[in-house]
């Protein structure tokens, strides 16, 4: 039976990762490194489509996404205005040190005010409302950026593989090994190690 390995967390999760950036004149926030496309131009005509615009820019840029708020038009379920923030965006509620508990997550968020607002006109069409682009935290490097959680995602051509060989008895960490060869390196995958174990475990149960 596979064991899940120790790996490296999330980036949005780990601290001490350090890159060379301009501050802005006194105001003690990051700003982000040039992307390569204009955010502030784009167009969706769905939450899916806006959120996966928003998390390339992101991946681009160096941080991790998070949904946020919404609301409706009046006397509707259709969404009318939509935020999307950085992973590290406000802070977690106080946690009770009387609780008894086998591990405690550490807190990462540091009240980020980088996000997106789309708003979304009667005809389900998203145009960007509001942009902050600045973080008050340190981004991942380009060597780190695979690390962003809300960049990880297995495709189903590559659950496909992943399922077809563990199902042959091939082990989870030789068929991710294979999907990272074919694609150059693990960083090329689109997923941790870790994410393939999960993956494989939930198919099983």
């Amino acid at each position: 039976m596979d064991t899940v390995p120790e790996e490296m967390n999330d980036w949005s999760e780990m601290e001490g990762f350090t890159q060379e950036s301009e501050l802005r004149g006194g105001d003690g926030l990051q700003q982000n490194t040039q992307p390569n496309f204009d955010i502030l131009s784009v167009v969706c005509n769905s939450e899916k489509e806006a959120y996966d615009i928003y998390c390339r820019y992101a991946h681009s840029v160096g941080f991790s996404v998070r949904k946020d708020h919404h609301c409706y038009w009046p006397n509707s379920r259709k969404i009318r205005m939509k935020d999307f923030v950085c992973s590290k965006a406000g802070f977690k509620k106080g946690l009770d040190l009387n609780a008894k508990s086998k591990y405690r997550k550490a807190n990462t968020r540091t009240g980020c005010p980088a996000m997106i607002r789309f708003s979304v006109d009667q005809d389900g069409e998203w145009k960007v409302n509001k942009c902050v682009e600045n973080h008050n935290h340190e981004l991942a490097r380009p060597e780190d950026q695979h690390l962003l959680r809300s960049c990880r995602n297995i495709t189903e051509e590559r659950a496909f593989v992943l399922k077809s060989m563990t199902d042959a008895g091939i082990r989870t960490i030789d068929a991710f090994t294979y999907l990272a060869d074919e694609v150059g390196g693990r960083e090329y995958v689109g997923f941790l190690r870790r994410d393939a174990y999960n993956f494989v475990q939930r198919n099983r149960r």
